[in-house]
């Protein structure tokens, strides 16, 4: 690991690795080599500090120009690798932006939930859907832009948009590019704002058109005129003479957190949002800050926010300064109307808490939390929502069967059983077996005839673990699939020289074994009913004047092959349509063979 005396005294953003090179920590400093420093010259640390010291095996830095800089980066790591230590937000909430894709010849104009560095001009974020679907409808109206990819041709089909005065028909060459993008560029001056400019630009093009006595496009332009008006008008009338807050409330519990946001609007309360965050013991203060700049950097700032407690973080407060050109004012409110609204967004972010926490209780139990933990050890890019078990069972390579058993969200699946006979190995040879069976799973998927599991357990140690991996990279195919050896629990993973061993109360070990003993038990209740039968098959089949109507009689008169091998001689005489020389002839072919 680099030393931390070895980094620069220069502001900027460090990470913290295990041993694993996961990102367990991010965090920021004015000072690299100071703030690194304290994390291992410390004797006072508290129980999360000594846990995450006591993992760290690697450490980057990435030096900016400022501690703002630092902050704005490090929200945006902790977004990104959600690193175990930090306090970051659950809900992965994208706002929506209003995006017009003005590279495009005819550019588009539609609303979207990621904002991208592609070269298109967004507008946003919004904290309401609906308000944005609003804007777009009038934009869409006023503007005709069109929001679909449908391709652009000069000689094709008006489409419905078109029919209800929503588009303008590039597709169908119905207007040139010049036109369109006179109206792309009246839709953006709209969206930012700038009215005035817009309306006078416009009215004076209206008048140009009543010159050349061109009335139809006059008249086009004076709906839109009209539309802006009172669209602009209601606007004026909702925010006029009011400001805008946000109220932050946060609680916290020693592993999670939750905050709330209450919307003020015109006055009145007009909306809520509820958010989780891992804490992992963090205060209220520090909560605050993460919540602050992970929510704001993709939410639109307000005029105020109210807080039930400041970030410990100043720079947090700088950062939303910064933002909103010093438009905001931030404040813990002490008394009155302000005061009551943060004390209400405290007592439903407690309430909410209390309520996530029964919720990931319950999904603790239910298994989900196994399937997480599994994610993170495994490094899998997707929560395994099915996993499928394989299993051999046979007796000195006799009978030998294969199983499979599915896993639903951490549930037995019994309706994707199934079972293998080994058609293709013969033997003691469980790796070959596995190989088969995974073998003819795998062909099945790769033809898409059935869907892929999201993670393969096979019954064993590296031996089988090859067997299955050959298996599936034979057809082409990427699934992960480890194994889990009886011998200490031990977890075999490809590519990896030693096994994982996880703690005994671990509930992705406790998972993995369910899902092993149940394909066990499969595979054996398979192997047994196919030894039965060949026994039946066997000992029955081939004695003179049994055939396959006497053998069914003498199995359902007895009960078994077991109750034919235990009835006497006279007994057997007794069986409808059995005479003496045929029950002699049982008799001593079924005692003959009794050792079998």
């Amino acid at each position: 690991m680099k030393k931390p005396g070895l980094l620069p005294d220069s502001p900027g953003v460090y990470l913290f690795k295990d041993r694993e090179e996961n990102i367990i920590y991010v965090g920021k400093a004015l000072s690299l080599k100071k703030r690194v420093s304290q994390y291992f010259q410390r004797t006072d640390k508290d129980v999360k500090t000594n846990a995450l010291v006591s993992t760290i095996s690697d450490l980057e830095y990435i030096v900016t120009p400022n501690e703002l800089d630092a902050l704005i980066l490090e929200s945006n790591l902790i977004k990104e690798h959600r690193p175990r230590y930090n306090v970051c937000l659950k809900d992965d909430k994208q706002y929506p932006f209003i995006k017009v894709t003005i590279k495009e010849d005819f550019p588009r104009i539609f609303l979207t939930r990621r904002k991208l560095h592609d070269g298109a001009k967004y507008f946003g974020p919004y904290t309401s859907g609906r308000a944005v679907r609003e804007t777009l409808r009038l934009i869409t109206q006023i503007f005709r832009i069109r929001p679909c990819k449908k391709k652009i041709t000069s000689s094709g089909r008006e489409c419905l948009n078109f029919q209800l005065g929503l588009c303008s028909a590039p597709c169908s060459g119905m207007i040139d590019k010049a036109g369109y993008r006179m109206s792309v560029d009246d839709a953006i001056q709209f969206l930012e704002g700038r009215n005035e400019d817009l309306v006078q630009r416009l009215d004076k093009r209206m008048q140009q058109h009543v010159k050349r006595e061109e009335f139809e496009s006059a008249a086009a332009i004076r709906d839109q005129l009209q539309a802006m008006r009172y669209t602009v008008s209601a606007r004026q009338h909702i925010t006029d003479g009011f400001d805008d807050w946000d109220v932050v409330g946060v609680a916290v519990s020693d592993t999670t957190a939750a905050a709330q946001v209450l919307y003020i609007r015109d006055g009145s309360l007009v909306g809520r949002s509820e958010f989780t965050l891992h804490s992992r013991g963090a205060g209220e203060g520090e909560v605050m800050s993460a919540f602050l700049i992970q929510y704001y950097s993709d939410a639109p700032l307000p005029a105020s926010i109210l807080l039930n407690v400041l970030p410990d973080d100043q720079a947090v407060l700088e950062w939303l300064r910064d933002a909103a050109a010093g438009k905001v004012d931030i404040a813990v409110p002490n008394k009155g109307r302000k005061k009551k609204l943060v004390d209400m967004a405290c007592q439903n972010a407690k309430s909410f808490l209390t309520m996530s926490l029964l919720k990931d209780e319950k999904r603790e139990k239910s298994g989900h939390g196994a399937l997480m933990e599994l994610k993170s050890l495994l490094g899998l890019s997707r929560l395994p929502q099915r996993v499928e078990g394989f299993d051999i069972s046979n007796i000195s390579g006799t009978d030998a069967v294969g199983s499979m058993v599915v896993f639903t969200g951490g549930r037995p699946d019994k309706q994707y059983y199934r079972h293998f006979n080994i058609k293709t190995v013969s033997g003691i040879d469980d790796p070959g077996m596995i190989g088969e069976v995974i073998s003819r799973r795998v062909s099945r998927i790769a033809r898409g005839e059935e869907e892929a599991p999201d993670l393969i357990i096979v019954d064993g140690g590296p031996i089988q673990l090859d067997a299955a991996v050959g298996a599936i990279q034979q057809r082409g195919l990427d699934i992960p699939v480890i194994g889990l050896a009886k011998q200490l629990e031990s977890i075999h993973i490809p590519g990896r020289n030693k096994p994982l061993i996880l703690p005994g109360d671990s509930p992705a070990l406790s998972m993995l074994k369910h899902i092993r003993d149940e394909s066990h038990r499969f595979a054996i209740s398979h192997h047994r009913r196919r030894r039965t039968a060949r026994l039946r098959s066997s000992l029955l089949d081939g004695i003179p004047g049994v055939g396959k109507k006497r053998k069914e009689m003498l199995l359902r008169h007895f009960g078994s092959l077991e109750g034919v091998r235990g009835a006497t001689l006279a007994e057997l005489e007794q069986v409808p349509g059995i005479s003496k020389v045929t029950a002699g002839a049982i008799y001593n072919v079924l005692h003959v063979s009794k050792s079998l």
